[in-house]
């Protein structure tokens, strides 16, 4: 195993259209490719760890045709979360704010649900 800088790096394999997002978006932030991925990387470990605590009974089981479905093994249900009239809407709480909307709004699959067409006037 190599050291750089103290620490133990690590060789890993990336799909090159993966990297080379990574890559332009590090340029656009004047980042250095590899601190910039392994930053991204740190920030999605933190997320999970963070959303493990605060709501370690949800858990993300897909995205299908605009509706992100977390399972609530507290309920034992599963949570439809869906955009409704700009907002986003979860079937089990019948509410544009419960937990099952605050999971959600920390997950990548959520801004799918807002990806449509602008409306032209």
């Amino acid at each position: 195993m190599v050291k750089r800088g103290g620490k133990e790096v690590v060789t890993v394999e990336i799909f090159k259209e993966t990297y080379d997002v990574m890559k332009a978006n590090a340029e656009k932030k004047r980042w250095n490719t590899k601190d910039y991925i392994n930053m991204v990387l740190m920030e999605v470990i933190e997320r999970d760890r963070f959303l493990q605590s605060y709501a370690p009974s949800l858990s993300k089981i897909g995205y299908e045709h605009n509706i992100l479905f977390i399972r609530d093994a507290k309920k034992s249900k599963t949570a439809e979360i869906y955009l409704r009239d700009r907002a986003l809407y979860c079937n089990v709480c019948d509410s544009k704010d419960c937990v099952h909307i605050h999971y959600a709004l920390a997950l990548p699959e959520t801004a799918k649900l807002f990806l449509r067409k602008p409306i032209r006037k």
